[in-house]
């Protein structure tokens, strides 16, 4: 029986890594032979793909019908790209470990793959930056859309067609763009969602004496309410999402009445994403498409309470980032895959006893996380997640001459005979200053106190030892 040979394909580094946009993969294909093996064909390849895959409902009429076979699969599979390098072609090897290095380059954007008309105008045709790794499961039957990317290296043997495959899967995630690392905040004045917070019912007569007169009544005690949402529509993971909410009054367009304005109050908010994926297999006009639609509550307040000012936007989130897991795919388009996202914002005001209901929602675009580094330079070391850090005080050398206390040496401190202390600050001795004095209480008179003696004894070997007595 021939010995199957051992293929193996190795990454330098962390197997783990995460690549980026112009980043080498290098590392090597191991192949070790038991024994003399006629190769047809070694070769590696670095690919790039999008695979998709879902279920249709089978029916079929007659004595043909299966009952087992009730659905009909759907699959696609192209290639974003292939580099190709061919280690061995049809050469006979002894039996021997060898080994082949290997050094691809990701490409900055994908090769041309199909038409528009074959795959609708949702997903793209033109070459395109790569789409980062993805893997979702579809809510049809064994269905999943995947980019993925991967080294493979493929071994044919003589007088056989099998070929044996080892794969080492990528993890890919694009760079992100040279902009500003702070989001832009874009505003939208939502003039269809105006609000009146009272009909006007004053009659016709009290309308010509008003507009006569041309003095301030019912209309500018309640005003006619525009609001306007301050919102971002890129945002990277971990970056702060700032939401503003500010309101103008119709009736008071030149802004007169300033000090004098109607207040209301913020009474509750709730905050959703929607990730919206699609993957398509085969023409359209099979709709082999499948649409996955997730939806989470970031945030949902009630009774808050807050006091919305007519002059100024009213910041609705303070400290709201978005999450940097495994959800959080960037935003993308590619040749059978799209990857969208969507914040839909509710806001209930109040004006008095009447309540008001604020609806948006804007398309999102999630950014490419950036990465801790490149977010360290561009808050300049001065900022961190935790907030504002004091910098240490610059380094400023001292004088020697400066009066300073220094410590006692040691001829001070551990000799037998004693010596007076020149520096006040040894003086240990407790001192009675009466009842006038700074310190007060019972102290050993000083002729009390029992001085040391010391002997000096000759020992066998006429060493002078000193004993205190």
């Amino acid at each position: 029986m021939a010995l199957v040979p051992n293929l193996r394909v190795i990454l330098d580094g962390d197997a783990a890594r995460v690549y980026r946009q112009g980043e080498h993969v290098k590392g090597r294909v191991i192949l070790v032979l038991e024994e003399e093996e006629q190769i047809k064909t070694l070769k590696v390849n670095f690919v790039g793909s999008c695979a998709t895959k879902t279920t249709r409902p089978f029916y079929m009429s007659g004595n043909d019908a299966d009952a087992c076979q009730s659905r009909r699969e759907y699959e696609e599979r192209l290639n974003l790209f292939n580099v190709e390098q061919v280690l061995v072609l049809g050469s006979t090897l002894p039996s021997r470990k060898y080994t082949w290095d290997f050094d691809f380059t990701f490409p900055i954007l994908t090769k041309p793959q199909c038409s528009r008309w074959t795959y609708g105008s949702k997903y793209l045709k033109d070459p395109h930056p790569l789409p980062p790794s993805f893997h979702i499961c579809t809510t049809t039957p064994h269905g999943h859309a995947m980019v993925s990317y991967r080294v493979q290296a493929k071994l044919v043997r003589g007088g056989s067609n099998c070929a044996k495959r080892v794969t080492q899967m990528i993890t890919y995630h694009p760079s992100p763009p040279n902009a500003s690392i702070e989001p832009k905040v874009t505003s939208r004045v939502l003039y269809a969602q105006t609000w009146k917070p009272i009909k006007d019912t004053r009659t016709a007569v009290d309308r010509v004496i008003t507009k006569v007169s041309r003095r301030y009544s019912t209309p500018t005690t309640f005003p006619q309410i525009v609001p306007t949402l301050h919102y971002v529509e890129k945002i990277a993971p971990g970056q702060k999402i700032p939401l503003l909410l500010s309101l103008a009054n119709a009736r008071d367009a030149f802004g007169m009445r300033k000090n004098d304005q109607p207040q209301c109050v913020l009474d509750s908010l709730v905050v959703t994403i929607t990730t919206h994926t699609t993957s398509m297999c085969g023409q359209p006009f099979t709709q082999p498409e499948d649409i996955v639609v997730k939806q989470v509550t970031c945030i949902s307040k009630q009774d808050i309470n807050q006091p919305l000012s007519f002059s100024i936007p009213t910041k609705l989130t303070t400290n709201f980032r978005l999450v940097d897991d495994a959800e959080c795919v960037p935003s993308f388009k590619t040749y059978t895959i799209t990857r969208q996202y969507s914040m839909s914002v509710v806001v209930g005001i109040k004006f008095q006893d009447q309540k008001f209901t604020i609806r948006s929602t804007t398309q999102l675009e999630i950014l490419p996380r950036v990465p801790r580094e490149m977010s360290m330079r561009g808050r300049g070391g001065e900022q961190t997640e935790e907030g504002d850090v004091d910098p240490l005080p610059l380094y400023r050398e001292r004088d020697m001459d400066m009066i300073m206390e220094l410590a006692p040496d040691y001829e001070t401190l551990y000799s037998l005979t004693p010596t007076s202390s020149v520096s006040p600050s040894y003086d240990l001795t407790l001192r009675d200053e009466g009842r006038d004095g700074f310190v007060s209480g019972t102290s050993t008179p000083e002729s009390e106190i029992e001085q040391p003696v010391f002997r000096l004894i000759r020992t066998l070997d006429d060493r002078d030892t000193l004993e205190v007595g």
